[in-house]
């Protein structure tokens, strides 16, 4: 191709950038009118709704660009503009000096303009969170080997305490150090519906429950069957994690008959949020 037609591709690039800059700038403009709508306080975090925009993005995505980069373009533009409503948001993350990759499943999920703080255990995270309800924080996902469990902590009734609202990652990115470990992230807010979530619920019990019995009492207060049960003992208190798919509200009337259900003779049964299912797992 001779220099005069690369010249006039390379115009017409030049044209597009500036096509882009401007629907990002409009953008940022609805942006501004939204936020100005809003009530002054809190987050403008909709975990729900930005699942739903990255599934389409991703799911009419064609052509040889990367899917991965479109993830991670809409990522930095939604949460810059998150940070246009919220100035003085934060992210605490917990990222132990032997597991940088928690570092990286938060950076790839709320980008570059936001600040982070680093944090050496989930108990500084939720800490903090509690202390400021613009701070959201970001734990590892809980496993059977967790010496001091942090998701039992969620089920308490204070005001301060967050709810699960999203899981990371929601998109595997191909350069992260983060492989084979995920996290959830904690915000003083409700968890919002995307379409396709999974509820975490939290039931504490003084004597251990076998799983079959947990699915039984399930079906009888007509809950769906779980997708997992994570089970773990902190001070003398069996503490389950019960993973359903949808949304449940933490007053729902099904809620008190599962304790019923499961002849729970002390202890409490408690939603502690919930998130959209990642993209990665849909696919």
């Amino acid at each position: 191709m001779d220099a005069p037609k690369l010249n006039a591709l390379r115009q017409e690039i030049d044209a597009i950038d500036g096509e882009l800059h401007g629907l990002i700038r409009r953008r940022a403009a609805l942006v501004d009118r939204i936020s100005a709508s809003k009530p002054p306080g809190g987050v403008a975090l909709r975990p729900g709704r930005e699942a739903r925009i990255m599934r389409q993005r991703l799911a009419t995505h064609q052509g040889p660009f990367p899917s991965a980069a479109i993830y991670r373009m809409w990522r930095e533009m939604m949460c810059a503009f998150t940070l246009m409503q919220t100035p003085d948001l934060k992210i605490a993350i917990c990222r132990p000096h032997d597991q940088p990759g928690y570092w990286d499943l938060a950076r790839d999920h709320f980008g570059c303009q936001i600040p982070f703080v680093a944090n050496d255990t989930p108990a500084q995270v939720l800490a903090a969170v509690r202390a400021n309800p613009t701070t959201l924080g970001v734990v590892p996902a809980p496993i059977e080997a967790d010496a001091a469990p942090w998701w039992p902590l969620l089920a308490g009734r204070d005001a301060t305490l967050p709810n699960v609202v999203a899981r990371l990652p929601f998109l595997d990115m191909p350069n992260a150090r983060a492989r084979g470990i995920s996290a959830f992230v904690l915000a003083r807010m409700e968890p919002e519906e995307s379409g396709d979530d999974r509820v975490l619920i939290s039931v504490e019990s003084v004597t251990g429950l076998s799983r079959n019995r947990i699915a039984v009492a399930l079906a009888k207060v007509g809950l769906p069957a779980f997708t997992s049960v994570l089970d773990q003992v902190a001070g003398g208190v069996h503490h389950y994690l019960v993973e359903l798919p949808g949304m449940i509200a933490d007053g729902d009337q099904r809620l008190r008959e599962l304790g019923v259900a499961m002849g729970l003779e002390s202890g409490r049964v408690a939603v502690i949020g919930a998130y959209a299912v990642p993209a990665a797992a849909r696919a």
